[in-house]
């Protein structure tokens, strides 16, 4: 049996981490048998590039990354769930994955990273997943990985853009995923893709948190894409249903306080790169 190593689940998604969450669905989605384990003391040294998800298989084989994940499952277990789609389809797959990796990972990271008051309703999941360590200990290595975000935030190019701008990208990226999705059950038809996979894990970590960011509310919005969500949550995640309400009750929450849009709730990447006082040499 499969190991997927991750951090904590939460909110009712099946990890904090996105890139968790997408292989947890597709292991899910592609019937394969796995465990999923919370990684021992929160060690990302022990993982093999520091980084999660992380499987083990049966066989002692290591795999992390997502996308080379799959490709292994894939390869090892047979394409469960993109072997039936046509070669344009697979094409059109491939490239949707990177976006959802490499550009849209970013809309979910300052819907949690970028406010204080926002990381405030993340942080609590950070001193769990340092639990390990004495309490007094836990604060520095959670601030340290907050601006380690943020400064990866900043140099990908989507950091440098004000939250009004992501917002506005995020929101034409999300018309075209309902534009895509359309009134099918899938993204491809009636039958689930790896990249409905990926789709649930990336639009769950915006809109079924309890940020409340207007990207989130943006999705909600979307009556196609509120139904896919809960249409496999409730397929392949029924376990999780407790937790999902009161992820949506703390949601209700959080959207009732006032959100300033000032510059001081942007301090905390302002003060990490200073137009005026740049920390670091551009490279062009």
């Amino acid at each position: 049996m499969i190991t997927l190593y991750g951090y904590l689940p939460a909110w009712g998604l099946s990890d904090m981490s996105p890139y968790v969450s997408y292989t947890d669905a597709y292991l899910r989605m592609a019937e394969i048998p796995f465990k999923a384990v919370i990684l021992e003391k929160g060690d990302l040294a022990k993982t093999p590039k520091g980084k999660l998800p992380w499987i083990v298989d049966s066989d002692g084989t290591n795999v992390d990354d997502t996308q080379l994940i799959q490709y292994y499952l894939e390869d090892k277990y047979g394409d469960k769930l993109d072997g039936w789609l046509t070669k344009e389809q697979k094409a059109t797959a491939t490239l949707i994955h990177r976006m959802f990796g490499e550009c849209w990972y970013w809309m979910a990271v300052q819907t949690r990273y970028r406010r204080d008051q926002d990381f405030a309703i993340y942080d609590p999941l950070w001193v769990t997943f340092l639990s390990w360590l004495p309490e007094e200990q836990r604060r520095a290595p959670v601030e340290a990985f907050r601006d380690n975000l943020l400064t990866q935030f900043w140099f990908h190019g989507t950091g440098r853009n004000s939250e009004q701008d992501v917002e506005f990208i995020c929101r034409k990226l999300t018309d075209a995923m309902s534009d895509l999705l359309g009134d099918k059950p899938y993204l491809f038809g009636d039958r689930p893709s790896s990249l409905d996979a990926n789709m649930y894990a990336a639009l769950g970590h915006c809109a079924m948190t309890p940020f409340p960011s207007p990207i989130g509310q943006y999705i909600r919005a979307k009556p196609n894409l509120a139904a896919f969500l809960k249409r496999v949550f409730d397929k392949y995640y029924p376990e999780l249903r407790k937790d999902r309400e009161a992820a949506e009750a703390y949601l209700a929450e959080n959207l009732k306080k006032p959100r300033p849009n000032d510059e001081h709730a942007d301090h905390r990447l302002r003060s990490l790169f200073d137009p005026a006082k740049p920390k670091f040499r551009e490279v062009s």
